[in-house]
C-alpha cells in the first residue's frame, strides 16, 4: 500500500465522525506493533516521529523503508508523519526521502515569525506532495521543561495564520501537555468550539496521553481528528520488559522483547478504538 497524505485520512476521519491515533515510533518493533493494531482494528493510523526518533534508526530515509515493509505486510492505509521537525532541513529531507506529511513546530515563537517559517515550511512540503501540519498556541512538556504553562491558541489568530501558512492541518493548544500531566487535565473546549467554527482545515491534538477519554470523545466531536499519541504506548512497552524480567534471559532478546511488543500492540489497539468508537453523536 502507498502511504497517504495524512490530510486526506484526516478529512475521511472527520466524514466517519472519528479521529485517528498518530502513533511515535522509535524502533521496528513498535513500527510493526503500530501497524499490527491498524490491522487488527481496520481503521488507518499515522505512524510519526521527530529526528530525535529516527536518527538513531539511521535516519528519515531508514524509517521510511520500516514503515513502508510494515504497511505493506498487512496491507493497512497510513500516513507517515515528521512530528516537530525543528528546521527546514528536517522538512527536505523528510520530503526527499518519502514521508507523506510533514510538521515544522515553531509554535514557540512569535505569531510573525511562526507564520513566517511555517509558510516556508508549506511550499516544501506542498512542491513534494506532502501535507503540512503547523501548530498555533505551543503545548508544553515533554523534554524535561520546567513546566511552564502552555501557551493556548488565540482563536482570533487561527484564521490569518491558516491563510498566510495554507497549513493542511492545525494543531491547537488548549490543554494538553506533551508526557505526563503534573495536574488534572481540563481542555479548554470551548476555544476548541470557537476554533473549529472559524476553519476547515483537519485539527490536530498534540499529548493525548493521559487525557481523559470523555474529553477527548467531546474534543473529537468539537472537530479533532487526529490524536498524537507517545507516552501511553511506550510506558506499554516498559511496562513489557519489567514483565520479561521476571521470567525471560536478556540473552535471548528475540524471546526477551515479545512482552514488550504484545503489550505496546494491546494498547495501540485500545487507543485506536477509543478514538473511533463510542463517541457521543448529537
Amino acid at each position: 500500500m502507498k502511504l497517504q497524505r495524512m490530510d486526506t485520512l484526516l478529512r475521511q476521519a472527520r466524514e466517519k465522525k472519528i479521529a485517528l491515533g498518530a502513533f511515535e515510533c522509535w524502533d521496528s518493533i513498535n513500527i510493526q506493533g503500530i501497524a499490527k493494531a491498524s490491522s487488527l482494528t481496520g481503521i488507518p493510523v499515522i505512524f510519526q516521529a521527530t529526528p530525535v526518533e529516527y536518527e538513531p534508526m539511521g535516519g528519515a530515509a531508514a524509517l521510511v523503508h520500516m514503515v513502508k515493509f510494515y504497511v505493506d505486510k498487512y496491507n493497512i492505509n497510513a500516513a507517515l508523519h515528521l512530528d516537530h521537525g525543528s528546521t527546514l532541513e528536517q522538512v527536505e529531507d523528510c520530503v526527499r526521502s518519502g514521508f507523506s506529511s510533514v510538521m515544522l513546530d515553531a509554535s514557540a515563537c512569535e505569531f510573525e515569525e511562526n507564520a513566517r517559517l511555517s509558510a516556508e515550511a508549506a511550499k516544501i512540503a506542498h512542491a513534494g506532495n506532502l501535507s503540512f501540519e503547523a501548530e498555533l498556541g505551543h503545548v508544553i512538556g515533554g523534554d524535561g521543561g520546567d513546566g511552564a504553562e502552555s501557551a493556548l491558541t488565540v482563536p482570533s489568530e487561527v484564521v490569518e495564520f491558516v491563510k498566510r501558512t495554507q497549513v493542511d492541518c492545525l494543531a491547537v493548544s488548549i490543554g494538553t501537555v506533551h508526557g505526563d500531566y503534573k495536574g488534572k487535565p481540563e481542555l479548554r473546549l470551548d476555544l476548541l468550539k470557537e476554533i473549529a467554527s472559524l476553519v476547515e482545515e483537519p485539527l490536530v491534538l498534540h499529548g493525548g496521553s493521559g487525557t481523559p477519554i470523555a474529553q477527548l470523545h467531546a474534543a473529537i466531536k468539537l472537530g479533532i481528528t487526529k490524536i498524537n499519541i507517545c507516552t501511553d504506548i511506550h510506558k506499554a512497552f516498559l511496562a513489557g520488559i519489567e514483565e520479561a524480567r521476571k521470567t525471560l534471559t536478556p540473552s535471548v532478546p528475540g524471546n526477551f522483547y515479545r512482552p514488550a511488543a504484545q503489550m505496546m500492540t494491546e494498547k495501540t489497539v485500545e487507543m485506536i478504538r477509543l478514538f473511533s468508537t463510542g463517541i457521543p453523536q448529537d
